[in-house]
This record gives C-alpha cells, structure tokens and sequence, in this order.
C-alpha cells in the first residue's frame, strides 16, 4: 500500500512539474544610449517557469515609402534564442514579443519596448574667424531623434550662457568650444568641437582649401600641405594642454592617445586651427 501511495505521489508530481505553466520573461523596458547601440546590444529574455522546450521573438515595422516589412529575423541575430543580438532597428521605438512553446503546445508571451536615442550628425563647417571684438553665435551639428534636454558648452570663457543651444561669444582669443548634448531619454554625445579663431585687418586668412592634411583620421603619420610655408605645427589636447610641436611638416602622432586633438598650423602673419583625429 505504501509502495503504491508514493508512486502516485511521485507521478504527480511529475505531473504537476511537466505541465506546470508557461512563464516567460521579455526583460526590462530600457533606452539604449548611441554607445550601447553601437556595441551589439541585446535582449535579455527568460523562461520562469514550464518545460518551454521552444522560443521565438517576433517584431514588425512597415515602411510606407518602399512599401517594405521588416520582420524581427531582419533586426536579431538569432529569434529562436532567448538573448539574440539587436543587429538593425528601423524605429526609435522597437517592441520585441518573446513567445515561449512548451512540450504540450501551451504558448506565453511576453514583450519588451526599446527606445533608441539616434543621432544625425550634420556634416557643416564648424570654424568661423572674427575680430577680437566682434561677436557671434555658436551652433550645433548634432540632432537627437528625442530632442534635447539639456545644452553644456565649455570652457566657461566669453561666452553669454553655457546651458543653451545657441550663446553668443566675444572671445578675444581663438578658442574651442566643446559641447555635451543630452535627449529626453538622459543619453549624451559629444558634439563637433567649434573652432572660434580671431583675426586681425594686418594678417590674411588661411582657408581649408589653402591647406591639406592627410591622412585624418591616422594612427601615425600626418602630412601638413599648404602653399604658404609652414613654420611650425602645434598639438594641443582638448583641455587645452599642448602635446607636440614640430617645426616640419610631417608629424609622427604614434607617440599620442587615441582620441580627438586641435593642430594649430603657424605660418608668416597667419595661422590655422583644425581638429585631429588619431585612432589606435
């Protein structure tokens, strides 16, 4: 009697264990900032219960003007595995469904929204000569799909607000001027720096076409071409700080950090500024 109470007992439970529900879990609703975005991002899906012995992700968009759908096997590395990479998005806003497929056909799902803060970056001249006693007004080159919450633009040097999109400066001296752009989902980017260099009626203006420099970005070896003679080149880091001078005009930029740095270019009466980019 005892053998035959425990072996009900033990099938039961069996019973109870194979056929418990179905619960599967999407992950968590999360903004993805543009550095995540870029660094294969993924979902985080999670079976909580139940022999889910298959799973499948699902999202669509339609898109009107080529008369397309695109389907979650175009966006995830992988819809049959519970934490694909997100390979593609094709609106700010993403829905993702995970479904959950047990042994017996019962089925769960759940879903996880994204929101991706895209940027455009435009592609427009962020340079600009004045006397030193003239003013101007700062713009941006970089646009959030969210729109901006909040403007930071250093140094804090001649210029009427740090916190807007658009302050006006009187420096007297040629500055760079950096600015943090952050959206409505809290993501920040580093916009494009904006060289404000100051003139004077005495020395002539070098243009970007007067003069050639190559290759930008690099990872060692940077030509400076002009058809004004070159006296010497300066490296400067962005807080300012000078890094390297060269009196020829090659320069070997092995010896510096990856990342962004200003070359100013000296010639007879003149000078030029412009943004270095060297990668590693």
């Amino acid at each position: 009697m005892k053998i035959l109470y425990f072996t009900l007992l033990l099938n039961l439970l069996t019973t109870s264990i194979t056929f418990s529900q179905c619960v599967i879990d999407a992950g968590e609703n999360r903004n993805l900032c543009l550095e995540e975005i870029n660094n294969s991002p993924q979902l985080f899906g999670t079976i909580l219960s139940g022999d889910v012995i298959q799973v499948k992700w699902a999202s669509t968009y339609y898109f009107p003007a080529l008369n397309k759908t695109y389907f979650a096997s175009n966006m995830l590395s992988d819809t049959t595995m519970l934490q694909p990479v997100i390979n593609e998005h094709y609106e700010k806003t993403v829905t993702y469904y995970l479904t959950g497929i047990t042994s017996n056909g019962q089925t769960c799902v759940d879903s996880v929204t994204i929101n991706f803060s895209d940027w455009i970056f435009l592609t427009i001249d962020k340079a600009i000569g004045k006397k030193p006693q003239d003013s101007i007004t700062l713009w941006i080159a970089a646009q959030s799909s969210w729109g901006h919450l909040s403007y930071a633009w250093s140094p804090n040097f001649m210029i009427s607000d740090t916190t807007i999109e658009n302050p006006i400066v009187w420096n007297d001296t040629t500055t760079f001027y950096h600015l943090t752009i952050t959206d409505s989902l809290n993501c920040s980017v580093e916009d494009d720096i904006f060289e404000v260099y100051t003139t004077t009626s005495s020395s002539q203006d070098i243009r970007n076409d007067d003069l050639k420099i190559y290759p930008n970005p690099t990872i060692d070896i940077l030509t400076f071409e002009s058809k004004y003679p070159i006296l010497e080149i300066e490296i400067f880091h962005l807080n300012g700080q000078k890094v390297m001078t060269s009196k020829h005009n090659i320069v070997d930029t092995s010896v510096l950090n990856q990342g962004i740095y200003i070359a100013k270019i000296l010639f007879d009466n003149q000078e030029s500024v412009t943004k270095l980019i060297v990668k590693r």
